[in-house]
């Protein structure tokens, strides 16, 4: 089952907050995840960050209760790409470096709840 933009990844609406370090071992912020997929997800932030910027991540998944770390780059922002989520300021991560059970709990969780608007990755 896919997403409606032939992605081919159940999307999910997901407000969870996420704690991004970047490549660099700096601390970006603490942000709000939009929505979330197994490949990718889209983090609302005021703060654009540029095409390939490597970032770690931490979030916790609300049922059942498990702390995800992961890796991955950005894809794409709002500020180059306004047209992927009119309204919102954010950035596209592809997820590169996650754990088998961490991918099988994202895709289980969007397959529950699928996303009613996409601005994903």
């Amino acid at each position: 089952m896919g997403d409606a933009d032939g992605r081919g990844r159940p999307r999910t609406d997901a407000p969870l907050s996420v704690k991004i370090r970047l490549g660099d071992g700096r601390i970006h912020s603490s942000d709000l995840i939009h929505n979330i997929s197994l490949g990718g997800i889209f983090i609302e932030t005021p703060d654009a960050m540029p095409f390939g910027v490597e970032v770690a991540l931490e979030f916790t998944l609300p049922v059942p209760p498990r702390a995800i770390r992961c890796r991955g780059f950005v894809v794409w922002s709002s500020r180059t790409h306004p047209d992927k989520c009119p309204g919102q300021q954010g950035v596209g991560i592809r997820l590169t470096d996650i754990g088998i059970t961490e991918m099988r709990l994202l895709n289980d969780l969007a397959k529950q709840q699928p996303a009613e608007r996409d601005a994903g990755t």
